[in-house]
């Protein structure tokens, strides 16, 4: 079984090893330059060489698992101009082995990457930046400078000024209660919510009933019972709604999509888009394993010296740049998600397959 597979193991291992170097090399770049960022911000909140350290390592999961992809394209590239220089792509070649077998013997790589990806995209990043985003929050010596924002939960409307305390204390709470998507209910108002044994008691609250015949008066909320918040939201729920464009899961994004009981406040169409583009992610390492191949062409005299690795290099990125405004338009409504997502995919994977056969016939 080794020695029939011995091939397929021998390009995928180096394959593997070149490109997770190379991302973990833009990630640390990448950490550099955020550090660069949020240096001061940190040493501001009197937190140190600790608070350094635990925000790099709650920001890694994002920035490794957004470098993976061109680590993918330059990764590939880089191992397959080696192999051409080494001779080795001739010496396949001359077994028999096509740009088809090379695709065929690195896809499994290619795959498992995509899997990889496809983890820390939907289980680690959305946990690490929502600890981040609590940890931000609870080290924050002035939480009143920080800017408001709403959420949808059902029918209501729910407007904050800001939260502090890691998402336990919220001040200036409105809640817009609605009978449908035209109607006002009532409006409820509190200077403070405080989260204590799993439910939310507010101070300060009054009450706006919108009815026929009912005076548009504020009432003052006294009972007991009726400073009780009855939602299942949570700190760690409301943190994640503070925090714009937070990476979410798939289980989180159906379950807003389903309206079962999950606040959000993400627009459908940013859903849907995101949702796609989460399922095609092994795909798009598969795209950029296929416009990689044609640096198995280079002649062995021209050697560095080819601009095939260049071309190669220019088509990943121009399929990134392309891929990301058609998510842009998926997001913005202008383009159904299937169409924002799926179309480049298959775009870059025909016009590359055209330019591999273009070169095959020639050679």
């Amino acid at each position: 079984m080794f020695r029939r597979h011995q091939l397929i193991i021998y390009l995928s291992l180096r394959l593997l090893s070149i490109v997770l170097g190379t991302a973990i090399l833009l990630t640390i770049i990448m950490e550099a330059l955020t550090l660069l960022e949020q240096m001061s911000p940190i040493l501001a909140r009197h937190l140190g060489w600790i608070g350094i350290a635990h925000y790099m390592g709650l920001r890694l999961p994002l920035l490794f698992s957004s470098v993976l992809p061109l680590s993918m394209l330059i990764g590939t590239i880089v191992m397959l101009t080696r192999l051409t220089l080494n001779n080795e792509v001739t010496i396949f070649k001359a077994a028999g082995l096509s740009s088809l077998g090379f695709i065929t013997k690195l896809l499994p790589a290619a795959i498992l990457l995509g899997v990889i990806c496809f983890i820390f995209h939907d289980q680690i990043t959305p946990k690490s930046e929502l600890n981040l985003a609590i940890w931000w929050n609870k080290t924050d010596p002035t939480p009143e400078k920080g800017k408001g924002f709403y959420f949808y939960q059902n029918l209501d409307i729910v407007s904050v000024d800001y939260i502090a305390y890691g998402g336990n204390t919220i001040k200036g709470l409105t809640i817009y209660k609605r009978k449908d998507l035209s109607h006002l209910d009532s409006i409820l108002t509190a200077e403070t919510a405080q989260y204590s044994n799993k439910r939310w008691l507010l101070s300060n609250a009054k009450i706006l009933h919108i009815a026929p015949g009912v005076p548009l008066e504020f009432t003052n909320l006294t009972k007991p019972e009726e400073m009780i918040w009855e939602t299942p939201l949570t700190p760690r729920t409301l943190i994640g709604l503070s925090v714009p464009a937070l990476p979410q899961s798939l289980h989180i994004m159906l379950k807003q999509l389903s309206n079962a009981a999950e606040p959000f406040r993400i627009p459908t169409n940013t859903i849907k888009t995101t949702i796609w583009a989460r399922l095609f992610i092994p795909f798009m390492f598969i795209v950029m394993l296929i416009i990689a191949i044609p640096v198995t062409s280079i002649p062995p005299r021209a050697g560095l010296k080819s601009w095939l690795p260049v071309y190669c290099l220019g088509a990943g990125l121009l399929f990134i740049i392309f891929q990301e405004v058609l998510r842009a338009l998926g997001k913005a409504g202008t383009l159904p998600a299937p169409i924002a997502v799926i179309p480049s995919l298959l775009i870059f994977i025909l016009a590359a397959s055209a330019i591999i056969l273009m070169i095959e016939e020639k050679t």
